[in-house]
């Protein structure tokens, strides 16, 4: 095939002068007097496409495209970009806004329509087929390999009614869920109402009398959209106002008052909270299949859902890990209930949180109800010399016993898993009344356990396999008889821990803060790499 790379050079050498670009211009197909579809078949010549920076496999996909179309233009007329092709130029150079990363983008060379047109149509491929299949590898945190869509599926999923907004007709290529077109339209409302900062501030946290919180806070609502320019940086009333619909944007309690995780929610940029609604999208295109009855947790909203029959029976709240010991995501299965459990404390807190107490207050075990043992063997702790004993050689196994102090409550939810993390009960009720539930050292701890675990056993109980015997009265009554008891499920109970920022509540979205960090590896990603 001929090669046009010498046009190109020629574009070069005679840029000096306007006669001589002229000239240049004319040697070339695009500014001779042809057809359209003439033109766009001289395009195809390899040297030509892969000047403009596309891969083989590119070539051969834009090379059937427009032979099956007969050389006729997709998004250009005679001598420029048609309507069509003009709302979807912007529209790609804005993908965040339809849940695409900017980077994703491939950056195709385009110095006039006729390659404006292959610009065009290579991006289409990609973004229908992120779209639909997502973007992202959850496995090695970074890109998937980009693959377009099928050829002959181009033009049928690019049958666009320009009377409506392009970007809404984007969302049904992705997945046919009420959650994703919940984020999809939140993302593109939160988009058009504020404006798209990368800014980052130093907001503190502080209170009322503080100097200055009026000022720092003042200048993070304002760039992010959520103050006018009436409002000024005395006006203590409107700026209390307008951070409490701030907070209930990001799953806080809406009380104006700007605590720990306000102020890091006011730090980060608006650009990353987009990123990060994206990238829940991903995540949601990339959902697994679930079974008829499953557990699903999502630690950042820290709120645990029963589903059985595919439907919603049960919502409970949760306090999860705290930023130093963090609630990992898993997938396991419930395999039964523990009424009145044992705690046996973890090696890190019994040497690095109960140590220190006993070196000064041996009587805080009996207080407690904790028993001291070395290997199998109980034993007597005043005769033990504590202070002697250093915290990363503690020999003991510390073990709580059953009752109202147990640090797990009065009822256990065991499932193996390599991180030896479960849910349970908690004497500590009033956590469950904080917007930010991250206190725990990695379990979950659950409101109303014993709602829940009344749930799981009536659906155990008619389970198709087997039925149990144990039915959910029955926990009642073990409830008052206040011993140790151990229930096994007859029908395992799939499990599922999850780490999503992004989620929907009815019909609206909530940015939750991301607690432990976990979506900044993804968004260096997002921002940082570009398409091969």
């Amino acid at each position: 095939m001929r090669s046009y790379r010498y046009l190109f050079i020629l574009l070069l050498l005679f840029s000096c002068s306007e006669p001589s670009v002229e000239k240049a211009k004319e040697l070339t197909f695009e500014y001779m007097d042809l057809p359209i579809d003439q033109k766009l078949k001289k395009a195809m010549d390899e040297d030509y496409l892969a000047n403009l920076g596309l891969t083989e496999k590119e070539i051969d996909y834009v090379q059937e495209y427009y032979s099956n179309r007969s050389y006729s233009p997709k998004w250009i007329n005679d001598s420029t970009l048609t309507d069509l092709g003009k709302r979807t130029k912007w529209l790609y150079k804005k993908s965040l806004q339809i849940g695409i990363p900017e980077n994703r983008m491939r950056n195709v060379a385009h110095f006039n329509y006729i390659q404006e047109e292959i610009s065009i149509t290579v991006n289409a491929a990609y973004v229908l087929s992120d779209l639909r299949d997502g973007f992202m590898d959850y496995e090695t945190k970074k890109y998937k390999e980009a693959a377009p869509i099928p050829v002959d599926t181009l033009d049928l999923m690019t049958q666009f009614d320009l009377a409506t907004d392009l970007r809404m007709q984007y969302i049904k290529f992705g997945p046919a869920d009420t959650t994703y077109e919940v984020l999809a339209k939140g993302l593109m409302w939160f988009y058009d109402r504020y404006p798209v900062d990368t800014n980052t501030f130093a907001v503190e946290s502080i209170k009322y009398d503080s100097s200055g919180w009026m000022a720092k806070t003042h200048e993070a609502l304002h760039s992010k959209g959520y103050l006018s320019d009436t409002v000024s940086e005395t006006d203590s009333l409107g700026i209390v106002e307008a951070l409490k619909v701030f907070q209930s944007h990001n799953g806080l309690k809406p009380d104006g008052v700007v605590g720990k995780f306000t102020s890091r929610c006011l730090n980060e940029s608006s650009k990353r909270k987009l990123l990060r609604i994206a990238l829940a999208m991903d995540k949601n295109r990339s959902e697994r299949t679930y079974p008829e009855k499953y557990i699903r947790i999502n630690i950042p909203e820290y709120r645990l859902r029963f589903y059985a029959d595919d439907t919603l029976r049960r919502t409970h709240n949760l306090v999860v890990g705290k930023s130093e010991t963090p609630t990992p995501e898993l997938e396991a299965k419930l395999s039964k209930l523990v009424v009145y459990p044992y705690w046996r404390v973890p090696y890190s807190i019994s040497s690095k949180e109960i140590l220190p107490i006993l070196k000064w207050n041996v009587g805080h075990l009996a207080k407690n109800n904790y028993r001291v043992y070395k290997d199998t063997t109980e034993i007597d702790p005043y005769i033990v010399n504590w202070k002697s004993i250093r915290q990363n050689a503690f020999p003991y196994r510390i073990i709580q016993d059953p009752g109202p102090k147990n640090s797990l409550g009065i009822l256990k939810f065991d499932f193996y898993n390599p991180h030896s993390v479960y849910f349970h009960d908690t004497p500590a009720k009033a956590l469950f009344g904080v917007d930010v539930r991250a206190y725990s050292h990695g379990c979950m701890r659950t409101q109303d356990p014993v709602d829940l675990a009344k749930e799981i056993l009536f659906y155990d109980s008619i389970s198709p396999r087997k039925v149990n015997v144990m039915r959910p009265d029955s926990l009642d009554s073990l409830l008052n008889v206040g011993e140790h008891y151990e229930i096994k499920l007859v029908d395992r109970v799939p499990i599922y821990v999850d780490y999503v920022t992004v989620v929907r509540e009815g019909l609206d979205m909530v940015v939750y803060h991301d607690v432990y960090g976990r979506d900044e590896e993804y968004i260096k990603v997002m921002t940082e790499n570009k398409p091969e």
